[in-house]
């Protein structure tokens, strides 16, 4: 059984998950159930009360190049934006926007976000428009989040209207009624397609194009995995083997704790949002693992020692980015010990990728469980096409473990605790 592969845009290599000494009966769960568990979410794809998979092929043209010209419009008008948004209307788009913009970028065009409406936020978010002149672009899929709404309604007055974006629900919200009284520029977030899934939507692309960035080319990305994914067999395909391999090493392993731990630092925000989409999607009914986000090498100087000699109860994954230029290490202007001269004339990714594997390596002795995705470089595409790859798995976990993925009862109920809390 193949598992390694080279999928558009990424790499993925799932043998230390399969072939672990201490790892789950993985051929007792091979087989019928792959194909199944594909029927059941073929099924809910086709009935188009779940739209994500089919989003990246059917997306409407004219609004991405509406996007794109209200974003140029806003960039030659204002000299910033402010974004606010929470949850799935955050975690995406920021994500995006922190791995691919360059310094400069930010500098010429800077983008601030206010996704928690505390008053240290705030005050950050009052800072930041201050003596500039701001767009404000406001996400919510609801169109009436507390926290989003309780910003915006606060900044307001110091905002300036004729900047004012929405990216919302088709129909209903309060931002929806706003957009449409006060003729705001809008773009909508599809019905069928809930927050956390939203990536590849206006909520992540006009952001993107906001901030410059290529954001027709993260669909094409996930266009291409999803062509990709297509060719396999249900026992055969990359995304469902490590939806697998993950819900085993939980049921099974009694992994209930799974890392993952980009060593890029502007990929850490890419981890946040693995951890909303799979906890989110999967945390019903007392089942899903706990996922969480590290950074290499910084967490790996904080929590290595308990991921190898600890409980053994946790999943590490690793992305690798193999960075075609990157700084190189010259000789310091003081006079350093002779003994470090090794360092001299390699590059910080050289030292990141190989800090990755060594970790890996040490873990693997202790069979701890491990997996690794690897970008040859960093792009829109690659998000693109990693941002498409953990839906698809993660809907098809949700099979496997027998729930639905693609509602969280247990975020609207505190939600409405909020609301009534706030209305006495």
């Amino acid at each position: 059984m193949k598992l390694s592969w080279d999928l558009p845009g990424l790499s993925l290599n799932l043998e230390p998950l399969w072939k672990n000494p201490s790892g789950p009966s993985w051929q007792a769960a091979y087989g019928g159930l792959m194909a199944t568990s594909e029927q059941a979410l073929l099924e809910k794809f086709r009935s188009g009360k779940v739209g994500f998979y089919d989003w990246p092929k059917d997306s409407p043209l004219e609004e991405i190049e509406r996007m794109a010209i209200v974003a140029k419009k806003l960039r030659k008008e204002f000299q910033g934006a402010l974004c606010i948004g929470i949850g799935g209307s955050f975690l995406g788009p920021a994500a995006t926007l922190d791995a691919l913009r360059a310094p400069e970028e930010q500098e010429a065009f800077p983008i601030h976000w206010l996704s928690n409406a505390d008053s240290s936020s705030i005050r950050k978010a009052k800072h930041f428009s201050k003596g500039r002149k701001i767009a404000t672009v406001v996400l919510s899929k609801s169109g009436g989040t507390t926290e989003t709404l309780s910003g915006f309604f606060h900044l307001s007055s110091q905002l300036k209207e004729k900047g004012f974006v929405v990216v919302t629900d088709p129909k209903s919200g309060e931002l929806r009624r706003l957009a449409k009284k006060y003729a705001w520029e809008n773009f909508e977030v599809p019905a069928n397609i809930g927050g956390r899934f939203s990536v590849l939507t206006a909520v992540g692309l006009f952001p993107s194009f906001l901030g410059g960035l290529p954001a027709e080319e993260l669909l094409e990305g996930a266009r291409e995995m999803r062509s990709s994914l297509e060719r396999f067999a249900p026992a055969e395909n990359p995304a469902y083997l490590y939806a697998l391999a993950s819900f085993l090493w939980d049921t099974e392993g009694d992994c209930k704790i799974q890392y993952l731990m980009p060593y890029a630092t502007n990929l850490k925000p890419i981890a946040d949002w693995y951890v909303q989409l799979w906890a989110e999607s999967l945390g019903k009914e007392k089942r899903g693992f706990t996922p969480v986000a590290a950074l290499g090498t910084s967490d790996q100087h904080s929590v290595l020692q308990l991921l190898k000699e600890g409980p053994r109860d946790k999943v590490v994954g690793f992305i690798e980015l193999d960075e075609k230029e990157a700084p190189t290490i010259g000789e310091p202007s003081f006079a350093a010990d002779p003994s470090f001269k090794f360092l001299y004339s390699h590059t910080f990714t050289e030292i990141a990728v190989k800090a990755s594997r060594a970790t890996e390596q040490s873990l693997r002795n202790s069979e701890v469980p491990t997996y690794r995705f690897r970008f040859p470089a960093l792009t829109a595409k690659t998000l693109g096409a990693f941002f498409f790859f953990q839906e698809v798995a993660c809907a098809f976990a949700g099979e496997l473990y027998g729930i639905h993925a693609f509602d969280q009862p247990g975020v609207e109920e505190s939600k409405k605790l909020l609301e009534a809390s706030l209305k006495a």
